[in-house]
């Protein structure tokens, strides 16, 4: 490898302005930073929203290297080649040996053995801070932090919220008079697009084919963060049951009862390679599991699940269902935006009901909240009492009935129901707070 060529390349870099994200990041600390997401979901436009504010502050421009290791020279980057692309940034550039000297490795997952290295620098370079960024949640939050023992704060990075959106486009609102005024008409319109395009950066700001873009996105994710990184033989049955997990998105599933669907349509599976390509589909944050409320670990993990979608423009891609059926979307929705917030969340179901998100905070649930396109004749008796049981079996005094843009109070069984549109939910801060 041309070591000092690379390393002139990425100090030459103009780095892009960013638009902002609503993310709190603070990377003056001893501790490791891993940035976590799916792909194209902007960990890397959070770094240069970094690397702005670094400059800005002060921070000489030579003590921060930023490295993306998706360059194809870096192909097969060991950590002897990292540290000598650090090396070479040293001798070619003089930096100030009163401030810390910034990393940040973008995608460092791609180097062999980066965990130990990261382990290394971390305890030996002290005016070192590492800054890192992955497409998969095992290998940058779980694995890190087992190795560092408690010597890294992850973030995860997922595609635009709907604030976040609005923001993007300018669009100003005021949460205290935004369901009484006229501003929400084009609040609305919006999140009907935002609804079905879902919020990866570059539907947002650009013009684009949308279908082609967001199946690039899903090959690519399928492709690179699954079948490479895990060997993955039969890629035909692996897209197959992404396909069928994408289908089965708000619903219920169980692992046997996903490997009797890939049986019935010719995949000899078995119980084992499901769980494994779960376990794949959500280390790539393509889909997520969400449990049933059940006061036993065990109990849980061995449970009817539920799975949700990454993002909304993704699912629609990958499956024909939802294009007429928009409650499914909504809830997928609401269960992305409670993820972002890194809320608790279960779902509960009896003999004759079901609600769709518990949230719990420590040893108390203090919210519990359906999701529906709308209430109408058909479905009113049905959610409220849904919702009615929940609350009752978890003692819970907030409950929250989430629809496209329905707003009122229901009051039944000495308790108090909120009814507000999802997209008001999505700007507000957490209602039970």
């Amino acid at each position: 490898m041309d070591y000092k060529t690379v390393a002139v390349y990425w100090k030459e870099f103009e780095i892009p302005k960013a638009l902002p994200r609503n993310v709190s990041i603070d990377i003056n600390t001893d501790l490791i930073t891993t940035i976590t997401g799916p792909r194209r979901a902007g960990k890397s436009y959070c770094c240069y929203q970094l690397i702005y504010q670094l400059k800005e502050s002060g921070i000489n421009p030579n003590n921060i290297i930023f490295i993306n290791f998706e360059d194809e020279r870096l192909a097969n980057c060991n950590t002897q080649d990292l540290e000598n692309l650090i090396a070479t940034h040293l001798e070619l550039y003089e930096v100030d040996k009163n401030q810390p000297l910034f990393l940040f490795l973008d995608e460092i997952h791609n180097v062999d053995g980066w965990e130990k290295w990261a382990r290394r620098i971390n305890e030996t370079k002290k005016n070192y801070r590492l800054i890192l960024t992955g497409s998969s949640s095992k290998h940058l939050s779980s694995e890190i932090a087992t190795s560092l023992r408690g010597r890294s704060l992850n973030h995860e990075i997922f595609p635009l919220s709907f604030k976040e959106m609005l923001e993007w486009k300018g669009l100003k609102f005021d949460i205290k008079t935004i369901l009484h005024s006229e501003a929400r008409i084009n609040i609305l319109r919006t999140f009907d697009v935002y609804l079905e395009d879902g919020g990866y950066p570059k539907i947002i700001l650009e013009d684009l084919d949308k279908d082609r873009l967001l199946s690039t996105y899903y090959e690519v994710m399928i492709l690179r963060d699954i079948v490479e990184r895990f060997d993955i033989r039969n890629v035909k049955q692996l897209k197959v049951a992404a396909t069928i997990f994408a289908d089965s998105v708000s619903g219920e599933f169980s692992y046997n009862r996903l490997k009797n669907r890939m049986r019935s349509i010719g995949f000899d599976i078995t119980t084992s390679t499901v769980i494994d390509y779960v376990g794949y589909f959500e280390n790539a944050y393509l889909f997520f599991q969400h449990l049933k409320y059940e006061y036993s670990t065990a109990k849980q993990l061995g449970s009817i699940k539920k799975l949700y979608c990454i993002d909304n423009g993704l699912l629609n891609r990958i499956s024909f269902r939802f294009s007429k059926d928009y409650g499914p979307l909504l809830e997928n929705i609401v269960f992305i935006e409670l993820k972002r917030r890194r809320l608790e969340t279960y779902y509960h179901k009896d003999a004759s009901s079901e609600c769709d998100f518990i949230i719990k905070q420590g040893l108390s649930n203090v919210a519990a909240i359906q999701v529906t396109w709308q209430l109408d004749d058909n479905t009113e008796k049905r959610e409220i009492n849904g919702l009615l049981r929940a609350m009752d079996a978890y003692k819970i005094k907030n409950g929250y009935l989430l629809t496209r843009d329905q707003h009122r109070v229901i009051e039944s069984e000495g308790k108090k129901i909120e009814v507000l549109p999802v997209w008001y939910f999505l700007l507000s801060p957490d209602l039970w707070a």
